[in-house]
């Protein structure tokens, strides 16, 4: 009896038949087994090309090359785990303080873990980085990402007091950020905004731009998900067959400079998502630039830039070598068709500013974030403690220019001793007032009309008395005579009424009221006094 038997291995042989396949699509064509299996084939050393073991998953088969396939169709083979790239960083850190870090992202690397364990991360990265230094307990807050493939600068929250403030300042869009990007194609115009919306895929999770959709009321109106995107741009050079544009975002959604400009027909150079790619860069040609807000704590503007990255650079040099070929094959001499781009006179002076104000900071000794400590610290004041305040001298007080009009006032220049002393009044006196003397009031000037009304003009001695009225005396009425009362004008229309004149004598007797009781109809209440 046979005490141990190994199982017979498969070998499967063939040759390729299509140019630059993949191997792993290839083993999944021929074998029909599912990708993860034929990269646990390729990973364990179970697959020969022309004889060579290759454990590279996307390794570009060439037509008629034999691929040969060993395996025990009773094991599982696994895929292998890719090596960490970066395990303690080397990241540049660009501006940090107590409660913010700025850092410089590289193209290839993500901000924060997947679910797929095994790739490196930048978060990651900085949080190791931080623990070999000895921080313990220190925790790392994401406030916003890059993707992939775009470089550039990257802000983290290192207090809960920093995560909240740079949410708000993101949710309201209180921050300025500036990305430099290589279009595909020669932009007609030199400036523009691009606003619409943006919606997600749920099968590909691609970006795209939403279109308005007819509602059941019969209006439009964008479909369920879709987020606004509003993006500014202005052109910065213009060479061969591509546009160098500067762009500011006023809201961050995602893929969103990426997936507009290609809507507009402009994708980025070296996209391979929303463009194609090209044999200058093998990513999207896409850097933030500057990053800057108010500090959520110190409320001090802070303001990073990030410098261009060298894959950038070499793209941009190739094309504008390409620039310089077509100038001197068209006979241009020197500055003659090279585009400028058109700067405010604003724009220019924030720029200017902005580079001196970081060149002081690199030449200045480094200090604590916070106020600043060239102002004097003035003394602090027990609680209900009067306020100190410096002494006034006469000769302090700075001079008053004085007025060159002709008809100035003079002013008298006296010293305070020569001032005279004024009297003290003690609390509860009376403010002593100067005697009133009748003569002294000026002569009231009297009008020079016709028809002034004559005013007798007499002494307070000369002025009759006038009677006294003792306390419930009624007050004295002259005689009314009916003869003195002015006859009312009679109108002259046709349609008067005639009137009655009757003397009192003609007139009938009214009724006469019987008793206190006042008018009739009072119910004998009393008449009001």
């Amino acid at each position: 009896m046979m005490e141990g038997v190994a199982m017979a291995r498969i070998e499967r042989e063939w040759q390729a038949e299509h140019e630059s396949a993949a191997l792993a699509s290839e083993l999944h064509r021929v074998m029909v087994i599912s990708h993860r299996q034929a990269k646990g084939f390729i990973d364990c050393s179970c697959v020969t090309v022309n004889g060579e073991i290759v454990q590279k998953h996307g390794h570009r088969l060439k037509t008629g090359d034999a691929i040969k396939v060993s395996f025990d169709p009773e094991q599982t083979y696994e895929v292998l785990p890719p090596a960490r790239k970066l395990q303690a960083g080397p990241f540049e850190t660009l501006w940090e303080d107590t409660h913010l870090l700025f850092v410089f992202k590289p193209a290839g690397l993500l901000t924060v873990p997947t679910e797929q364990a095994g790739e490196a991360s930048l978060a990651e990265a900085i949080t190791e980085s931080y623990r070999r230094r000895g921080f313990k307990r220190f925790q790392l807050y994401i406030v916003h990402r890059l993707d992939r493939f775009t470089s550039g600068v990257l802000v983290f929250a290192k207090t809960p007091e920093a995560l909240h403030g740079l949410k708000k300042h993101f949710e309201l869009h209180r921050l300025q950020r500036v990305y430099f990007a290589v279009l595909v194609g020669e932009l007609p115009e030199n400036s523009g905004t691009l606003a619409g919306h943006l919606i997600e895929h749920a099968k590909s999770l691609k970006m795209s731009v939403a279109t308005a959709r007819k509602g059941p009321g019969g209006g439009k109106r964008m479909p369920a998900g879709a987020k606004e995107a509003v993006t500014h741009y202005r052109v910065i050079e213009r060479l061969p067959g591509h546009t160098v544009v500067e762009v500011k975002l006023e809201t961050g959604r995602r893929n969103q400079i990426r997936v507009q400009f290609a809507d507009r027909g402009f994708p980025l150079l070296g996209d391979q998502v929303y463009g194609t790619e090209s044999p200058l860069l093998d990513r999207q040609a896409l850097h933030a630039e500057l990053l800057g807000f108010k500090h959520p704590v110190t409320e001090e503007q802070v303001t990073v830039t990030a410098p261009m990255p060298a894959d950038m650079e070499a793209a941009l040099k190739a094309l504008r070598n390409q620039a310089r070929i077509q100038r001197a094959a068209s006979g241009a001499k020197g500055e003659e068709g090279i585009f400028r781009p058109a700067e405010s006179w604003d724009h220019k002076l924030k720029r200017v500013a902005r580079a001196k104000r970081y060149e002081d900071r690199d030449e200045a000794p480094a200090r604590p974030a916070g106020r600043s400590t060239d102002r004097a610290t003035a003394p602090r004041r027990e609680d209900s403690g009067e306020r100190p305040r410096r002494g006034f001298g006469a000769t302090d007080r700075p001079a008053r220019p004085r007025s060159e009009v002709r008809d100035e006032r003079p002013r008298r220049s006296s010293a305070p001793s020569e001032r005279p002393a004024r009297p003290r009044r003690e609390d509860g006196e009376a403010r002593p007032r100067a005697a009133f003397n009748r003569e002294d009031r000026p002569a009231r000037p009297r009008s020079e009309g016709p028809d002034e009304r004559p005013r007798r003009s007499f002494g307070a001695s000369e002025r009759p008395a006038r009677p006294r009225r003792e306390d419930g005396e009624a007050r004295p009425r002259a005689a009314f005579n009916r003869g003195d009362r002015p006859a009312r004008p009679r109108s002259e229309g046709p349609d008067e009424r005639p009137r009655r004149n009757s003397g009192a004598a003609g007139r009938p007797a009214g009724p006469r009221r019987e008793g206190p009781s006042g008018r009739p109809g009072t119910k004998g209440k009393p008449r009001k006094p």
